[in-house]
């Protein structure tokens, strides 16, 4: 808000607060009861002060920046998943056992009594191997 608006807004809020309370008697004055003058000097000094006060307040309020909030979403973890493995009751042994396997033909180097490298064909066989076989 620009200084005149602040100026305009203050004069308003003080003219209105100087018409509540000094505001002329209107009609015929009532028969004096005693003899005491009565002064309103105070009650227009409070008036003044009050709406000094009053546009004081609308000023700042109207001056201050917007307080802006801004509230973060909420973010729910989901909940962990637990799995549980069944338990598994083996009742069962392994057992050696002797197979026969086939043994492709290869070439295999031998070293001969002088030292040198003879190359020789040894033909496919069977060979027996031992293996451990899990029987339930």
């Amino acid at each position: 808000m620009n200084n005149m608006k602040k100026i305009v807004v203050l004069a308003c809020v003080c003219a209105t607060a100087l018409a509540a309370v000094a505001r002329p008697h209107f009609g015929p004055p009532p028969p004096p009861r005693h003899h005491h003058h009565h002064h309103h000097g105070a009650a227009v000094g409070a008036g003044i002060l009050g709406a000094g006060i009053l546009g004081a307040a609308i000023i700042d309020a109207a001056t201050r920046p917007n307080t802006v909030v801004v509230q973060q979403p909420v973010v729910a973890a989901p909940a962990p998943v637990i799995v549980q493995q069944p338990t598994v009751v083996t009742t069962g042994h392994y057992e050696t056992r002797v197979q026969n396997v086939w043994v492709e033909g290869r070439y295999v180097d031998q070293v001969a009594a002088n030292g040198a490298v003879i190359r020789t064909w040894q033909p496919g066989h069977y060979e027996q191997q031992t293996t451990q076989v899990w029987v339930p």
